[in-house]
């Protein structure tokens, strides 16, 4: 016997956490149901990003940053917020308060422990088979990972770090380091990432943008080398975190049905150049409640504007055919950019102005060349997920 519901969210991570809470912030009443396999929330990553000081989750804020650094060699560049900082949130504070909002409203329901094994649709309803049982919705909302066989990037941003603790001062607090100590390699480009949280506390990761999907823990060495070099004395690793970011996702090859909505970072919700996804996923949520309570289910549709997948996908196209240069290019976006520029061009729809700094910052031999290769191939390859 099946259990039905209006709507499924298949995976109750950022993304489908996020458009639950705004359904149960508008109030939503037809029946909702959470279907996530992991069984406890714990710590397990850290979002960033840009933002003004007051914004909608920003009580969730655990730490601020007024100066971004980049460096490469002997070069190196400090960016200053005036509109916006730098911030992040922890996951454990975010999955807390959306599941706080989220049991105020009866009609919207978690279950924890459960896998999704296959989705089938028939007489306008959609199936579910778990492991625990069968369950049925008119509109099935997809935020789980994709599957290994359908998942394609032009690059992957694949890093392995830890939050530690030093016995000695030994960070900056106020300031990032977004990407230190840059190195272009024939492998991909290799940068340290820094987030202070005090004087003896920081979140550290190495970080490649690599044509091949790494396990993030073939990096361990690499960052234990990178934390050496950063740390003289006792360090302590308080947790580790490690991740692997689809930059450029290659277009799905399923079709899909009106009934069955992909979302998340397998939608293709993360920026291609940058792997920035936080914001895009809250506004996502946003608009598709909105949606959703004018029973008007959302759309697949791609993420930005034509000319921003356009130049992101360049960007990809470039870094793949000139690995030796990546370096050399974010040195000079960050130069030619201020702070605020920066933040926005990173994570959000970057002004035509600031689109026209970044084409004259760049070499235009290599960036023409990959603009044809990405041009000829757009619409059936190097787009976002879409219908």
């Amino acid at each position: 016997m099946s259990q039905t519901f209006d709507i499924a969210i298949l995976g109750g991570g950022c993304a489908g956490l996020s458009l639950a809470r705004e359904l149960a912030n508008l109030s939503y009443s037809k029946r909702v149901i959470i279907i996530e396999p992991r069984t406890v929330y714990e710590h397990d990553r850290t979002w960033c990003f840009w933002a003004d000081a007051q914004h909608g989750l920003s009580e969730l804020v655990s730490k601020k940053w007024s100066h971004w650094r980049f460096s490469s060699q002997n070069q190196k560049v400090v960016h200053t917020g005036v509109g916006s900082s730098y911030q992040q949130i922890r996951s454990s504070d975010f999955y807390q308060a959306c599941l706080e909002i989220i049991s105020t409203r009866q009609n919207i329901e978690l279950r924890q422990g459960l896998y999704a094994k296959t989705v089938s649709i028939s007489d306008n309803q959609v199936s579910i088979e778990t492991d625990k049982g069968l369950f049925t919705a008119d509109l099935i909302i997809d935020t789980r990972p994709r599957q290994a066989h359908d998942d394609a990037a032009m690059l992957w941003q694949v890093f392995s770090g830890a939050e530690v603790e030093t016995e000695a001062p030994c960070f900056e607090p106020f300031t990032a380091g977004l990407m230190e100590n840059m190195k272009s390699e024939p492998r991909g480009l290799k940068f340290t990432y820094v987030l202070p949280a005090t004087t003896n506390q920081a979140l550290i990761q190495t970080t490649r943008f690599s044509p091949t999907k790494l396990s993030p823990t073939q990096l361990d060495d690499e960052f234990q080398a990178d934390l050496d070099g950063l740390v003289q004395c006792p360090v302590t690793v308080k947790r580790w975190e490690r991740g692997c970011l689809p930059m450029g996702q290659i277009k799905r090859r399923a079709t899909f049905s009106s009934k069955v909505i992909p979302a998340g970072q397998a939608a293709g919700v993360l920026r291609p150049s940058s792997g920035y996804g936080f914001l895009r996923i809250q506004a996502w949520a946003r608009a598709s409640a909105s949606e959703l309570v004018k029973d008007s289910p959302p759309l697949a549709k791609p993420f930005g504007s034509r000319l921003e997948r356009t130049m992101d996908a360049t960007f990809l196209a470039a870094m793949l055919q000139s690995p030796h240069s990546a370096a050399d290019w974010f040195i000079g976006i960050a130069k030619c950019l201020n702070g605020d520029e920066f933040g926005q061009f990173m994570s959000d729809s970057p002004t035509l102005k600031s689109w026209l700094k970044v084409v004259c910052a760049l070499p235009k031999t290599e960036f023409v060349h990959a603009l044809f290769k990405v041009t000829s191939q757009f619409d059936k390859k190097y787009y976002q997920a879409t219908k």
